[in-house]
This record gives structure tokens, sequence and C-alpha cells, in this order.
């Protein structure tokens, strides 16, 4: 006989290979977050995810997808408006972009 038992939900599905370790370009949102650029003003800003940026979905911690990141930086970066500089930052999700490190050649 079966008991009238809930399922657990199954595990959220992570946006490409976002999660910790993972090392992410920083992109420009059209719609909310920071725009940053390096130290030199280019805005290929490269860092690893170090983690979660909190789950603003709900107040459960595990509960849905992150929709932010906490991402260390390779060298200090300031926003475009000039604050910084930020060795860390909380970065949303739809402005992390995975990038797959350089192999070197054999």
């Amino acid at each position: 006989m079966m008991w009238n038992r809930k399922r657990r939900p199954a595990a959220p599905e992570q946006h490409g290979a976002l999660g910790i370790g993972a090392l992410v370009r920083v992109v420009d949102a059209t719609s909310g977050g920071e725009q940053w650029v390096d130290s030199i003003g280019s805005s290929d800003v490269v860092g690893v995810i170090v983690a979660p940026g909190g789950n603003q979905l709900v107040g459960y911690p595990g509960v849905g997808e992150p929709l932010s990141w906490t991402v260390a930086f390779d060298e200090p970066v300031y926003t475009k408006d000039g604050r910084g500089p930020f060795e860390r930052a909380t970065v949303l999700s739809r402005q992390l972009v995975p990038v797959e490190p350089v192999q070197p050649e054999a």
C-alpha cells in the first residue's frame, strides 16, 4: 500500500555551467544590474564564482535557482559610473557567461 507522500521537487537546473568555481565573463544587462569595467576601462571583465549571491526568489534556502552569484575578479574592477575598486561583487545570473579556460598546447 502506498502512503500519500509528496514527491521531492527535482534539483533546479543551472544556466549553462554557472556554479561555484565557474570561470565567467560579466556582460552588460539590458535591464537591471551593474555595468562593469576593468582597471584600464575595458568592459571585458572576467572572474570566478565563489558563492551564491543570495536566493531572492523566496525566503527559503535551496528553493529556486540563484538569481545572483558572488564573483571574485582577477583584478579590481569598477562600475561604469566610477565606483570601486571591487575585488568581489554580487552579479545577476543573466549577466554571467561561462568561459572555457584555454588549454595549453602540449
